[in-house]
């Protein structure tokens, strides 16, 4: 068997599924089936690059669910949810014909509503209500059950006007000039509020009781992270012995985080790595790995710590320290408690009699245009936002054991 290409088996940024890579999730793609039987709304969440997209995608192809994706980003960018809905239904502007000839899509798998209409003559757009005439032609091209994708939740979310018109357009999917068309909602993105967000508005209860809601996709586990480094590599002729497999896949772990997209980046990394040693893997090569992985991240990582840390000189300078302990958390998910330990234990001669304010601050990490850390809302825990930014901290500050305050190198050149 040939051996493929690296980007074939270690597939990052791929918005398609990676058959031959999927990990399953038994629990979320049960939730999601049912979820997606009923006649209500579905809202994944779950931090960036945890796999939403592959799963979702995953369930609906395997239902043979017909779907079609509209961003989010793009309604931010439109200024209308509404717009980007009829774009990704609707040839460009093709709305309402006279008559229109279709024909079958040629694409294989689920068929997209867009794919499946060809454009024979001059359309219109019907001013009065757009997103009618998407819903009709979407119907024309998928008889049945179909899914609505709003993916990238985030890019909306702070939006008030935007997140209106979504709230609107569910409560919509219900009038009968709508549900004839059997279309419902599947919400994606990194915000777990969404609920708690329309609850603050006049129409939470008919948004409530429209939209259900799975479990967080969280970061894959140390057997799920094996599962992808033995297959990964298997494909690509190089095998460990079990000792040496679970070594790296507990290594690649640790340093991911094990977020999906991450565990894929340096995978890839370290693939690259055994691929100029003529595909044989030699002990050192994991921290290569580490390095060059790091550097496809380090300038945003550097970045976002910088942006993070005490602006001016103070005597403890005590965000600093919280900052450094952070990379020191050898779990997914810590609560102030947690830190104030860590803090305690390296920094004991900067300990004030009074509360430290850690909580405080790791809040304040969480927000900014380039936040560290995510806060989940419900069980007031923190976790990293990107794993790279830990092992940047590491290689960004240092401790200074006489003084005890944490020192930032000077990147003004390269690091050796």
């Amino acid at each position: 068997m040939k051996r493929k290409d690296i980007n074939e088996v270690f597939t990052p940024r791929n918005s398609k599924v990676n058959s031959s890579m999927y990990v399953h999730r038994p629990v979320h793609e049960k939730q999601l089936n049912r979820a997606l039987s009923r006649n209500s709304h579905t809202i994944i969440f779950g931090d960036s690059g945890n796999g939403k997209s592959w799963l979702y995608k995953k369930v609906l192809s395997e239902t043979n669910t017909p779907f079609s994706i509209a961003n989010c980003a793009n309604a931010s960018r439109l200024g209308s949810l509404t717009n980007e809905i009829c774009s990704v239904l609707v040839e460009s502007g093709t709305a309402k014909k006279i008559g229109f000839s279709q024909e079958k899509s040629a694409e294989a798998g689920v068929a997209i509503a867009k794919g499946s209409l060809k454009n024979t003559g001059n359309y219109e757009i019907k001013k009065d209500e757009p997103l009618l005439e998407a819903f009709k032609i979407f119907d024309n091209s998928n008889k049945g059950k179909k899914i609505l994708v709003l993916d990238n939740l985030e890019s909306i979310f702070e939006n008030k006007s935007i997140m209106s018109e979504l709230a609107d357009i569910i409560i919509l999917l219900d009038d009968s000039r709508y549900s004839q068309y059997n279309i419902n909602l599947l919400i994606v993105g990194i915000p777990n509020g969404v609920l708690d967000y329309f609850r603050e508005t006049k129409n939470f209860e008919s948004v409530a009781n429209r939209i259900s809601e799975i479990g967080k996709v969280t970061s894959l586990d140390e057997n799920q992270v094996e599962f992808i480094v033995s297959k990964g590599f298997s494909q690509l002729k190089v095998n460990f012995d079990d000792k040496t497999l679970k070594a790296i896949s507990k290594h690649v772990w640790y340093i991911t985080l094990g977020t999906a997209q991450r565990v894929h980046e340096y995978c890839e990394a370290l693939a690259h790595e055994i691929k100029d040693n003529n595909w044989t893997y030699e002990e050192g090569m994991l921290q290569r790995a580490d390095k060059d992985w790091l550097i496809q991240g380090l300038r945003h990582g550097f970045q976002a710590i910088e942006g993070h840390l005490n602006s001016r000189e103070t005597t403890v300078a005590r965000r600093n320290q919280v900052i450094f302990c952070i990379s020191k958390i050898r779990v997914h998910q810590f609560d102030s408690n947690r830190v104030e330990s860590l803090v305690k234990k390296e920094f004991p001669q900067t300990i004030p009699e009074t509360k430290m304010g850690i909580g405080s601050i790791l809040s304040e990490l969480s927000k900014g245009n380039k936040p560290l850390l995510n806060k989940s809302t419900t069980t007031n825990t923190y976790s990293v936002r990107d794993p790279r930014y830990i092992m940047c901290i590491r290689v960004m500050l240092r401790k200074d054991k006489d003084t005890q305050k944490v020192i930032k190198r000077d990147f003004t050149r390269p690091c050796k």
